[in-house]
């Protein structure tokens, strides 16, 4: 009697087999990928890093970089399409571990709006378990149309416990939303006004009163009381592209219910929009809340003198720099880091201050032991 094969079945063998032998394949020859990459503005590495930057470039090798953690990493993979608009990234989360760890830095937090990186961070350490990688979890649409408290602690309980970072809503708070003429159902709010409408329901004023939503408060209960699996950390409070006075108000709360370390996510981005006095103030309603200046604000001198002066109204003691970079055609995040330590530089910060701008206090909020420091 002849046995007839299960074409589907012995399909799907094949396919998984062919997969568990690319994975295989890959792995133990990323050094030799790496060397053989070659010529500017072509496709390159898994993330395809695309016009004048490529992963063939020398790492940068500023003094800033040894031991720096890098708290705002986006990086493949990650989604890019019509439904919501977010942009291509530029490098995948193997070679940013490779390029990062080639500059001397420490680590970084894996970042994305729409998903949890805990599982991912899992997985790069155990491809590179000298490097210092965490993740973190977005709190937009794809978690609900509010703010959610279990998708927190789903993100706490996942093996390894490497996801640190809460970040409340972003592209889609409601502020960003309104901003880019998006309507309900298509944000996911943090406060409301005492007389029960939206806080920005007379766009692009806020509600003089308000008040943080039940969720919210309870999503930030969750990040005061719950420890990460298997390695007992804490989590962060990041404020997201939120207002000013939206973001006080969580800051407050924060403080009120027992948050560890909350982070101003890029006060000065038009996103968010504070001004160095409002940062200032902001930044002295608890002991362990740190303003966040990222992004590309080297790139005109208008933007490095409005960053300088929300630093010096925080005080490098509160304050640190990350990247924000990732997306298609930007450099990469070590290499954007070295390139704002060098304009920081230039403006008269000592090495003492970058220290603590890139590593110290990124470290601290992180909960790890100081770095070595430059001398």
């Amino acid at each position: 009697m002849t046995t007839r094969i299960r074409w589907p079945h012995a399909w799907s063998w094949c396919i998984a087999l062919g997969a568990l032998g690319l994975i295989v394949g890959t792995l133990p020859t990323i050094d030799a990928q790496e060397q053989g990459r070659a010529g500017r503005g072509r496709g390159e590495g898994r993330g395809e890093a695309r016009g004048n930057f490529s992963l063939s470039d020398p790492a940068p090798q500023d003094p800033a970089l040894r031991g720096a953690i890098d708290l705002h990493a986006h990086q493949d993979p990650d989604s890019n399409g019509p439904s919501y608009g977010q942009a291509a990234r530029s490098i995948d989360a193997i070679d940013l571990a490779k390029r990062a760890k080639a500059s001397g830095m420490r680590g970084f937090v894996i970042k994305q709006h729409l998903d949890q990186t805990a599982g991912l961070a899992y997985y790069i350490r155990k491809l590179y378990p000298d490097m210092e990688v965490f993740g973190g979890m977005g709190s937009n649409r794809t978690t609900g149309d509010k703010v959610n408290p279990w998708a927190i602690t789903h993100m706490t309980e996942i093996k390894g416990g490497w996801g640190r970072i809460v970040w409340m809503p972003s592209w889609e708070s409601e502020k960003s939303s309104h901003a880019k003429n998006y309507r309900q159902p298509g944000f996911v709010p943090v406060a409301r006004c005492n007389d029960g409408r939206p806080f920005w329901a007379d766009f692009p004023k806020p509600c003089p009163n308000g008040d943080l939503l039940p969720e919210v408060k309870e999503a930030i209960s969750v990040i005061a009381k719950t420890k990460t699996r298997d390695s007992n950390g804490d989590l962060i409070l990041a404020t997201g592209h939120n207002s000013p006075e939206e973001v006080m108000m969580m800051v407050k709360e924060a403080v009120r219910v027992g948050v560890k370390h909350v982070i101003i996510t890029h006060p000065m981005q038009g996103s968010v929009g504070f001004t160095p006095a409002q940062l200032g103030e902001t930044v002295r309603l608890g002991p362990e809340i740190y303003s966040e200046h990222t992004g590309n604000f080297a790139s005109t001198p208008e933007g490095l003198e409005r960053e300088i002066a929300a630093i010096r109204a925080s005080g490098v003691e509160r304050a640190f720099v990350s990247s924000d970079t990732g997306q298609a055609n930007s450099e990469f995040h070590p290499d954007r880091l070295a390139r704002l330590a060098q304009a920081l530089r230039g403006k008269g910060f000592t090495e003492a201050e970058l220290d603590l701008l890139f590593k110290i206090n990124p470290a601290k909020i992180l909960g790890l032991p100081p770095p070595p420091l430059s001398k």
